[in-house]
């Protein structure tokens, strides 16, 4: 289902109910409930006129005149790309297309374009998209695409809703619908401090991602009220996992440093061996809590016994299953992580087009402070045209993440 709410000051608006309903996409309200309800997730069910308690009319549930055309939003993926890219991209479309079925709106169109997974082909693709009408852009996937797009979106007024991770190639009209390390950090660390856990300490992968969570970890931990007391890089062979390994167990060991908290954003056979150098080295869960990013969220981590009882932010599981659940019915396969974002964009992108004159989107639009929540739960864009989430705090065990701390149901007011 997606839900929209009214905004702070402004009155209700009418309301329409589905059965089936699964997942939501709002515009939060902090004054009312009431809202408009139009679509679930994969679902079977259309809008129901009769449910809204007022006369059906020539308008859809959107707000867009049926008589009028949609308006015009394309979707950019590496369809052609070699390798994984591909097959990623392909979940992406068909999530996308899932998400305007699921609306049973009429008031958009998507467009998708083949951007072949480099700069030339996604310039190609935004010019084509661009001359074609569309007032939206939705993807590219690639950071090297976002920037190729960029300035020819910016131009004409169109803005960006990419699929990037990296947060670089946000801002001046680009907004990232993806997961960010920084939000995972963010919520982990003010978590934690809740939790007492103010003295932390890091071993981070001299790498891009590596770099990346440190900085994240500075910053939430100067925003929270926490102290990152020892910081070890380590390179990403056994070699150096094993000899960093020893030198940050002596650190924990050493109770002057009164480490509560180890950060460890590792994930798949890197973690293992992260996690296996630290117990070899008489690092112990009892000791420290172990604390990680969303490179924790695979079935092998419950096999790493160090950070079993370890927490990371992430979707909470329960959300995961129900999408992941729908599509493999609806397509036969598992979806990549990655495919709920366009679900969320298309969703977003049918809410914020419908009011908007000529089906011109503009950045107050996307950037509502309210904020919205989809399939993956809460979210809002930043001016910066970065992505703040509301995630869950999840714990490892043995069978799979558990839920300790729930996702909040609304942001502060603060933006």
């Amino acid at each position: 289902m997606i839900t929209v709410l009214p905004q702070r000051n402004s009155i209700a608006r009418r309301i329409v109910t589905l059965a089936a309903m699964l997942m939501t996409l709002l515009v939060i309200s902090a004054c009312s409930s009431g809202g408009v309800s139009v679509g679930g997730l994969f679902s079977d069910d259309k809008p129901d006129a009769g449910n809204t308690g007022q006369q059906a009319s020539d308008t859809s549930p959107f707000g867009a005149p049926a008589t009028g055309g949609p308006v015009k939003v394309a979707i950019l993926l590496p369809l052609s790309a070699p390798g994984q890219t591909a097959s990623i991209a392909k979940a992406l479309k068909n999530a996308a297309e899932a998400a305007l079925l699921d609306s049973g709106s009429q008031s958009i169109q998507l467009i998708t374009k083949d951007t072949s997974g480099n700069a030339d082909g996604a310039r190609t693709a935004v010019n084509t998209a661009l001359n074609e009408g569309a007032t939206l852009i939705l993807g590219p996937l690639l950071s090297a695409e976002v920037q190729a797009i960029s300035p020819i979106a910016r131009q004409r007024n169109v803005p960006v809703i990419a699929f990037s991770s990296v947060a670089g190639v946000a801002g001046n009209g680009v907004y990232l619908m993806s997961f960010l390390p920084s939000e995972e950090v963010s919520n982990l660390v003010r978590y934690a401090a809740t939790q007492g856990i103010r003295n932390i300490a890091a071993m981070v992968p001299q790498s891009a991602y590596g770099g990346t969570a440190e900085n994240a970890l500075n910053q939430a931990a100067a925003a929270n009220g926490a102290k990152i007391v020892a910081l070890d890089r380590y390179p990403r062979s056994a070699a150096g996992v094993a000899s960093t390994s020893k030198a940050v167990a002596g650190k924990i060991a050493n109770s002057t440093n009164d480490i509560q908290g180890l950060f460890l954003p590792e994930g798949g056979s890197m973690l293992a061996n992260a996690g296996n150098g630290l117990s070899a080295a008489g690092v112990t869960s009892g000791k420290v809590r172990m604390l990680g990013t969303g490179l924790w969220d695979e079935r092998s981590t419950s096999n790493v016994k160090l950070v079993s009882g370890g927490w990371y932010a992430g979707v909470s599981p329960d959300l995961i299953s129900r999408f992941s659940g729908r599509y493999q019915k609806a397509y036969g396969n598992t979806p990549p992580r990655l495919a709920s974002l366009s679900y969320d964009a298309v969703s977003l992108a049918v809410i914020v087009t419908r009011n908007a004159p000529g089906g011109r989107v503009t950045a107050q639009d996307i950037t509502n402070p309210e904020g919205f929540k989809g399939v993956n739960g809460l979210f809002r864009f930043r001016r910066n045209g970065l992505v703040e989430r509301g995630l869950a705090i999840l714990e490892v065990t043995p069978t799979g993440p558990r839920e300790v701390s729930p996702a909040p149901d609304r942001f502060s007011a603060s933006f």
